[in-house]
């Protein structure tokens, strides 16, 4: 009689593949000024992480072996086009999932002014007819593996880059302040996955409310957009200095993580970042996949 050896399965890792983003590597993706990504945590769930400007993320989607029918629910780091403007395209496709945001998401329009020129850069209004999809936030909320964090604390400065963007409601126009940001946390088997959206309230604001609300547990990786863009004539930006001291706050808060990031983090700040940090960012692009 032979014994029975039972080996110890492997933890199931977290997968994320990036469906839009403005850069690819390979012809067969097309991008946009955008971001989405999906997310299948260890435990099997399915979500898609903000949708771009237009249907694009589905079409990449489809190529990719990505189906938005098995998508379990949909979050929307913020009330910007580029991150919420394909969800109407979603929303007709899949009848399910729902979708969770900040629920100040709604609450105001929004718009940039470039070179005195007023631009709409907010969500579409037919989405309100869906409102009975929505989840939306009033505070923090913890499930088993995910977390939504709805205030971000404001300890460290706000990129430059948010001094052009504005909201406005009844007729009153005033700077955005960024409370319809919304975090994702999802939990991995090593440890936490921060996924930043654009960051308008600030990367390292983010990485610390994220290590207030959830101190027990360690940051493995951030992920999205860090809202340092390209030096414009309209609009001041970070300069190499204020790049490097972002860097050295971030080896120092968060000094074993992984970055990844891409869309609206200029390829300045992306090589001044990765040089301070040893190797441990990554840019991302249509059809990057990452395991954790």
């Amino acid at each position: 009689m032979f014994s029975t050896i039972r080996l110890p399965r492997k933890p199931k890792a977290m997968k994320i593949i990036t469906l839009v983003d403005n850069q690819t590597q390979s012809e067969n993706f097309e991008t946009e000024h955008g971001l989405s990504l999906y997310i299948e945590t260890d435990d099997n769930q399915k979500i898609l992480y903000d949708t771009g400007q237009s249907d694009l993320f589905i079409h990449n989607a489809q190529k990719l072996g990505v189906n938005m029918d098995e998508i379990d629910r949909v979050v929307i780091s913020h009330g910007h086009y580029d991150h919420i403007g394909g969800l109407l395209a979603f929303l007709k496709v899949n009848k399910t999932a729902k979708v969770y945001m900040n629920a100040t998401i709604f609450d105001y329009e929004y718009f940039s002014v470039k070179r005195g020129v007023k631009k709409m850069n907010g969500f579409p209004p037919a989405l309100l007819e869906y409102s009975e999809r929505f989840v939306l936030l009033t505070k923090n909320i913890q499930f088993e593996k995910i977390c939504f964090i709805t205030n971000i604390t404001h300890t460290y400065n706000l990129p430059k880059g948010n001094s052009i963007l504005y909201r406005q409601k009844e007729g009153i126009e005033e700077l955005d302040n960024f409370s319809h940001e919304l975090i994702l946390v999802v939990k991995t088997q090593q440890g936490l996955c921060v996924f930043t959206g654009c960051a308008h309230n600030g990367v390292l604001n983010i990485v610390a409310t994220v290590q207030s609300v959830i101190p027990q547990t360690q940051i493995h990786c951030l992920y999205g957009g860090f809202h340092l863009i390209d030096g414009k004539d309209f609009v001041q930006t970070e300069t190499i200095d204020d790049l490097t001291i972002l860097a050295l706050n971030l080896n120092n808060l968060l000094p074993k993580a992984h970055f990844y990031t891409g869309h609206c983090t200029s390829k300045k700040a992306t090589e001044v970042l990765s040089e301070k940090m040893e190797g441990r960012l990554e840019s991302i692009h249509v059809g990057k996949e990452v395991i954790i």
